[in-house]
């Protein structure tokens, strides 16, 4: 990805220290729940509990390196927030989960979250300071093995699982957009526009669903309808 030289940024002012504080916050948070979840995920799926695991740890070593991000900058992340944020989708896929399904959490974790994650690393960068910048460099790299599982075993099953993956879809991409609506100006305190964000984010979500099976068209659809719904 060709990025432009970063903006002035001044990373010690108190208005960026305060909006950093959420965002770093929601990633770290993110993160956690992704080593989480897929470690829930290795338990449900035992054929592919080694490669899981592996994906789990990645996500704990973001975690870690996000929280040495905040330290850099002698930002303490706004956990309690960020939880709050995310527990809707967490309540989902554990929910799911504990039911039985495995569409429900892997579309939200490997396909909605992981391509969200993205999104906002790809918009980051160009604004990050120094040090975070080359820890979310190879941060992109590893999200994308995550989506890359998601997508694989989705399409496997998508023959079986259509209505499915796209009734995940719909119901999860809502509250994803809210999350990203409670951060709108926090975000565009540390220089990321979030119009651009929601355009990267559905861009490669619509990609998710094309490589899974769903027609450009049907694709579009589900993004778009989730988009009015958010």
């Amino acid at each position: 990805m060709n990025l432009s030289p970063a903006p002035t940024i001044d990373y010690s002012s108190e208005a960026y220290r305060q909006a950093y504080a959420l965002i770093n916050g929601v990633v770290i948070m993110g993160e956690n729940h992704a080593d989480h979840h897929f470690r829930l995920l290795a338990d449900a799926i035992p054929k592919d509990r080694d490669q899981l695991l592996a994906l789990a740890a990645m996500e704990g070593r973001h975690a870690r390196e996000f929280v040495g991000c905040g330290r850099n900058l002698q930002v303490q992340a706004n956990i309690p927030l960020a939880r709050k944020l995310f527990q809707p989708l967490h309540d989902s896929l554990t929910t799911a989960l504990n039911q039985g399904e495995l569409v429900r959490p892997l579309v939200i974790q490997c396909l909605i979250i992981e391509c969200f994650a993205i999104a906002a690393y790809h918009c980051y960068l160009p604004v990050a300071d120094p040090y975070a910048k080359g820890i979310t460099t190879w941060v992109i790299d590893d999200e994308h093995l995550h989506l890359n599982y998601g997508e694989q075993w989705l399409q496997r099953n998508f023959s079986s699982h259509r209505e499915e993956i796209a009734g995940a879809c719909r119901q999860a991409l809502p509250t994803t957009l809210t999350i990203l609506r409670e951060l709108w100006k926090d975000l565009e305190a540390i220089g990321i526009a979030p119009d651009l964000l929601v355009t990267e984010f559905s861009g490669l979500l619509n990609d998710s669903l094309g490589a899974i099976g769903f027609r450009p068209k049907e694709a579009m659809a589900i993004s778009t309808a989730a988009v009015a719904r958010a």
